[in-house]
């Protein structure tokens, strides 16, 4: 692929990276992971300002912060920093609005992170009987089919909730295919994939989630999706779980009150995490008799897939799939280090012969960077690195070998704003280029979490005037009518 030349060409690529990114590659795997750094250097610069013009002035939260910075338009990568989110703005709802179920106005919180059009639909939304958070998110599925929300796992004690458009999903999942499917172009033959997914069907996890888009990306059909809990993840639940471990930090559980109806929930939870080595055990013993041989696609946390192996393991089942089986992981179970050996396990017990494993996070849906045989992991097309002073976050140098706070654009969000400050601290070259060929930009060597590194503490100093970013952070959250 060669750097356009004549300005309808590169407008129409910049559409395409926006709006159907896999078409970009012309559904090629090899031309995604090989375009050359000047060509998605100049797209991505234009793609940049393309989404920022179109959003400036239509997400409320992303408008007052510009107008706090007087920031019109966009001329470098840099000019956008300091209006980078900071990781804690999709959690900084008031948390009483949980715990009296005012849902409505949480819906006019959300309303002021996404475009008006969005927005009206979110209020129109009837949820003055949803009794909890499972009962609202499968309300507002019903009602605002065009939108999802998902959430993160929480470990602060406070959930994110994420405003995606389900175009944002399925352009995520038209890019899985075609990195699942190793296609070379739109004409490709559709394989005969399976899916094994060691944990629920259902759920509002981001991760879980996904499941909804991935299925009809992947798979002929719903038969070919074997998961080892046919239920929903309960959210409540998983939305106590955060509570009472952040009450445990603070030492004042008993502080905390919990209705019998939730209580009995968690209770069936805690025994289904107590029970599930032996029911993973004997789903993954099925699975080996009925899909023994076959490819299958598998991606999980990490935490996950090691569980799932070592169940096999202990049952005496190896290499039971075919070995060009796709198996990928990213993240999971933070605050705890992976176990020696646990990428072997995973090989042992699949038999795939490799493990494709990605740096990614529930706010960026639109890109995952794969790791290449040298461990580096390889910067999407589809989502603008950055690195901040981890002090400051003004923008760090875009060349040579740097470290910082890792921050992102998001290309693929075209229903809010995706610009988004991590609690990563990673490493970048942004000149070297990588001993596996691949052209993008990556990140060396451990990718860290700042909490982790500062013994749990890590306050974000954002890039913007503290008056501008306090004002849109005060306007975010006042939601009288």
């Amino acid at each position: 692929m060669t750097l356009p030349t004549e300005d309808t060409s590169l407008k129409s690529k910049v559409s395409l990276l926006l709006n159907a990114p896999a078409a970009l590659a012309d559904y090629s795997h090899q031309r995604w992971n090989h375009m050359p750094r000047a060509e998605v250097d100049a797209l991505q610069l234009a793609a940049l300002q393309q989404r920022f013009a179109d959003l400036r002035d239509r997400v409320p939260t992303l408008k007052k912060l510009a107008d706090g910075e007087g920031i019109e338009s966009v001329d470098e990568f840099d000019d956008i920093v300091p209006l980078l989110f900071e990781h804690t703005m999709y959690k900084s709802y008031p948390p009483s609005l949980l715990e009296k179920k005012q849902f409505a106005q949480i819906n006019r919180w959300i309303g002021k992170l996404v475009t008006p059009e969005l927005a009206e639909a979110i209020a129109a939304a009837d949820v003055s009987r949803c009794t909890g958070l499972d009962d609202w998110f499968a309300t507002m599925d019903r009602a605002v089919p065009q939108f999802r929300i998902s959430h993160t796992s929480g470990t602060s004690g406070t959930l994110s909730f994420l405003p995606n458009s389900t175009r944002e999903w399925e352009k995520t999942a038209a890019l899985r295919r075609m990195i699942v499917w190793n296609t070379a172009g739109p004409d490709t033959p559709s394989p005969q994939l399976h899916t094994v997914y060691p944990y629920y069907r259902h759920g509002y996890l981001s991760h879980v989630r996904a499941n909804e888009f991935l299925i009809p990306a992947l798979l002929p059909d719903e038969a070919h999706f074997h998961c080892a809990y046919p239920a929903t993840l309960s959210s409540d639940v998983l939305h106590l779980g955060a509570k009472i471990r952040a009450h445990q930090a603070k030492g004042t559980l008993d502080r905390l009150s919990i209705s019998p109806e939730l209580m009995a929930k968690k209770k069936a939870f805690d025994q289904l995490q107590a029970d599930m080595p032996g029911h993973l055990a004997r789903f993954f013993e099925q699975m080996a008799s009925d899909l023994r041989g076959q490819r299958v696609f598998i991606g999980a946390t990490w935490n996950l897939l090691h569980a799932m192996a070592k169940a096999g393991l202990e049952r005496g089942l190896e290499a039971v799939f075919h070995a060009d089986s796709y198996i990928t992981t990213t993240g999971g179970a933070k605050g705890v280090t992976p176990p020696a050996g646990w990428r072997e396990d995973v090989l042992r017990f699949t038999g795939a012969k490799h493990l494709n494993e990605t740096y990614a996070m529930s706010e960026i849906v639109g890109g995952s960077h794969a790791r290449c045989e040298h461990g580096h992991f390889h910067f999407a097309p589809t989502v603008i690195p950055y690195l901040l002073d981890p002090e400051t976050s003004r923008p760090l140098p875009r060349a040579g070998r740097v470290t910082g706070r890792a921050a992102f654009f998001d290309l693929g969000a075209d229903a809010r704003w995706g610009g988004f400050i991590t609690g990563d601290e990673i490493t970048i070259d942004w000149d070297e280029p990588c001993a596996c060929g691949r052209p993008a930009r990556y990140v060396v060597g451990p990718i860290q979490r700042y909490s982790e590194k500062n013994g749990g503490d890590d306050k974000i100093t954002c890039a913007a005037t503290e008056s501008s970013h306090q004002e849109a952070m005060d306007f975010l959250n006042r939601l009288e009518n």
